[in-house]
C-alpha cells in the first residue's frame, strides 16, 4: 500500500493558481512562433513566386535538330553546354544609348557557348564574334509561328532578329556543332543590373580610355566599376585594339572575369544581404529556355557549377578575318572565320580537350595491341616457326595541315560539298570547294596523284565515311580531289569510318586566356588584330 506524504498546506492551491499564469505566458510566445515559423515559410514562398514571375522565357531551339550530345566520362557524365546572349535591346532605359526603337529582342550582339566539362571544375567560355558571316538556317519563331527561311552569308547577329533566342542557338549549333542545353539572354539593363548587384566590379586598364560611342572615360589603372560603367564598359570597341566587335571581346572577357571572381568570392554568395541582390537582378534581367525557368531549377543549375574557379575559367575566341574582298560591299567591313583553324578549335571543345594544358596526351589506340600483347604468355617464349614474318609497318599519312583537299558536289544537293569541308576541315585539313559536276555522280571518289599522299587519301575517305574503293590514283599534284557522289551521306561516316580524329593542340592563332588573369585590359588600337 503506498504512503504518500500529507500535502503542504496551500501547496495544491499555489500549483492550481500557477497553471493559468504559466498558460497565460506560453500561448503568446507559441502563437508568436507558430506565426513566425508559417510567416517565414509563406514569406520565402511569396518570394519565390515572385522570383518566379521575373524569369521570362523562350523554347528550345528553332526547328531544327540539335547535333549530338558529347561522349560520357568514365563516369558517366557528360559536358553541359549554356550558350549566354547578350542583346542590343533598350528596353527599360528610357530612351538612352540612342537606337530608341530598339526595345523588343534587339539583335544577339554577344554569343558566348559556356562548355561546362563533364567534370563539373572546369569551362571553356567561347565567343562568336557578332559580326561573323555565316550561313543561318531555316527559323521558326514562336511567337508569329512564320518561318525564315535559311539564308547564306549572313552576319551572326541577324539570328535574333529571325526567330529569337531558339534561332540564336540553333544558328550557333550549326557553326560550332556543339549542342546547346540552355540559354540565357542578358539585355542592356540586365548588365547595369547585375553589375550594381555584386556592388561593382574591379577592372584595371592599360591606358586611359574615352569612348565617345560607349561614353566610356577611365584613367589608366585600376577603376571600380557601377553598373553604368559596366555597361559602359562592355560596349566599349572603337577606343581599344583594332575598334571592331572583335576587339571589344577582350573588354567583355575582363568584365566576366571580374565578375566571376566577384561571384565566387566567398563574402558574395554566402552572405545574404549580398546573395539576395544578385537573384534578384538575375531573376529580373534574364530570359531563360523553358527547362530552367524557375528560381529552383536556376538555383539548381547554379550549385552544378558551384565548383568551378576562375583559375579554371578558358575564355577563347576562333581567328577570324577581315573581309574587305567581300563580292557585297555592305559586308566589307565583317569578319569570317579562318580555317581550319576555328574548326579545330570547335573540335576540341566538343572533345572536352583543354585549351590551357598544353597539347593534348591522348592515348595511342593502337596501344597494347601487336607484339607487346604476346608477353601474357610467358617470358622466352618463341614465337611458332611457322608463324609469317610481320609486315613492315606502313608509311603514316601525312599530317592533315599539310594535305590540300578540294571537295566538288557531284549530285547537286545544296550544302552537300559544304558538310564535307567542315568535318575535312575540323579535322586539320585545308579545303576548297569546286565547281559541281556537270553531270550527277553515282559513285564518290577521293583521287590523289602522288603516291606518297595514298595514305592521306584512305584517311580522308575514312573520315567521310567512304569504302576504300573509293580512293584512287589519278593525275600527278600533290592535293587531293574528292568527288561526292549519290552514295554520300552527309553527317552519317560509316561504321568503318571509326571515331573522327581529334586536332591534338589549339590553333596557334586562337586567343585564349584564364578567368584569373588580372593584367591591364584594353591594349593599344588596332595593336592585336590586322584588319
Amino acid at each position: 500500500m503506498a504512503v504518500h506524504a500529507p500535502a503542504r498546506p496551500g501547496h495544491r492551491r499555489g500549483q492550481a493558481a500557477e497553471r493559468p499564469a504559466r498558460r497565460r505566458w506560453l500561448r503568446p510566445v507559441a502563437l508568436a512562433t507558430g506565426l513566425t515559423l508559417v510567416g517565414g515559410c509563406a514569406g520565402a514562398y511569396l518570394y519565390i513566386r515572385h522570383l518566379d514571375a521575373n524569369i521570362q522565357h523562350a523554347p528550345l531551339g528553332a526547328g531544327n535538330a540539335p547535333p549530338p550530345g558529347g561522349a560520357a566520362d568514365e563516369h558517366g557524365r557528360t559536358a553541359m553546354n549554356i550558350l549566354i546572349i547578350g542583346t542590343d535591346s533598350r528596353k527599360d532605359l528610357g530612351g538612352a544609348y540612342g537606337d530608341r526603337q530598339n526595345v523588343g529582342q534587339g539583335n544577339n550582339d554577344v554569343n558566348i557557348v559556356l562548355h561546362v566539362y563533364p567534370d563539373r571544375r572546369s569551362a571553356v567560355a567561347l565567343d562568336l564574334p557578332r559580326d561573323t558571316l555565316i550561313d543561318l538556317p531555316a527559323c521558326k519563331d514562336p511567337q508569329s509561328g512564320r518561318t525564315a527561311p535559311a539564308v547564306r552569308h549572313r552576319p551572326l547577329n541577324e539570328a535574333m532578329g529571325r526567330g529569337g533566342p531558339g534561332c540564336v542557338q540553333d544558328t550557333v549549333q550549326s557553326v560550332t556543332r556543339l549542342k546547346i542545353d540552355h540559354f540565357a539572354v542578358v539585355n542592356f539593363q540586365g548588365v547595369k543590373d547585375l553589375t550594381d548587384a555584386v556592388d561593382g566590379v574591379d577592372v584595371t586598364l592599360c591606358r586611359p580610355i574615352k569612348d565617345s560611342d560607349s561614353h566610356l572615360d577611365l584613367p589608366a589603372g585600376r577603376s571600380h566599376l557601377t553598373g553604368e560603367q559596366g555597361l559602359q564598359f562592355v560596349r566599349t570597341r572603337h577606343a581599344v585594339q583594332d575598334g571592331t566587335a572583335v576587339g571589344r571581346f577582350s573588354m567583355q572577357r575582363d568584365f566576366l572575369s571580374a565578375l566571376l571572381r566577384k561571384l565566387t568570392d566567398r563574402g558574395t554568395l554566402l552572405d545574404p544581404t549580398k546573395a539576395f541582390p544578385v537573384i534578384e537582378a538575375a531573376t529580373r534581367s534574364i530570359t531563360v529556355d523553358d527547362a530552367i525557368a524557375g528560381t529552383t531549377k536556376l538555383v539548381g543549375l547554379a550549385s552544378e557549377l558551384k565548383d568551378i574557379k576562375p583559375a579554371e575559367v578558358a575564355f577563347a575566341q576562333p581567328p577570324v578575318e577581315y573581309t574587305q574582298d567581300d563580292p557585297d560591299r555592305e559586308l566589307r567591313q565583317k569578319d569570317r572565320l579562318v580555317q581550319p583553324a576555328a574548326d579545330q578549335l570547335f573540335a576540341l571543345v566538343r572533345a572536352d580537350k583543354s585549351l590551357t594544358g598544353g597539347p593534348d596526351q591522348a592515348p595511342d589506340p593502337a596501344a597494347g595491341t601487336g607484339a607487346g600483347t604476346g608477353a601474357s604468355t610467358g617470358a622466352g617464349t618463341a614465337p611458332a616457326a611457322s608463324a609469317p614474318a610481320a609486315a613492315p609497318p606502313a608509311d603514316p599519312p601525312a599530317a592533315p595541315s599539310t594535305v590540300a583537299v578540294n571537295v566538288v558536289n557531284g549530285v547537286g544537293t545544296p550544302g552537300l560539298a559544304t558538310s564535307a569541308q567542315k568535318t575535312l576541315a575540323g579535322l586539320g585539313y585545308p579545303v576548297t570547294l569546286g565547281h559541281n559536276t556537270p553531270q550527277p555522280v553515282a559513285a564518290s571518289t577521293v583521287r590523289y596523284g602522288q603516291a606518297d599522299r595514298k595514305g592521306a587519301a584512305e584517311a580522308v575517305a575514312r573520315a567521310l565515311g567512304l569504302p576504300e574503293s573509293a580512293v584512287a590514283a589519278e593525275g600527278g599534284g600533290r592535293s587531293l580531289l574528292v568527288t561526292l557522289g549519290a552514295d554520300y551521306r552527309a553527317g552519317a561516316p560509316g561504321a568503318a569510318a571509326g571515331p573522327a580524329p581529334v586536332p591534338t593542340a589549339v590553333p596557334s592563332d586562337a586567343s585564349v586566356h584564364t578567368g584569373d588573369e588580372t593584367a591591364c585590359s584594353g591594349g593599344a588600337r588596332f595593336g592585336t588584330f590586322v584588319r
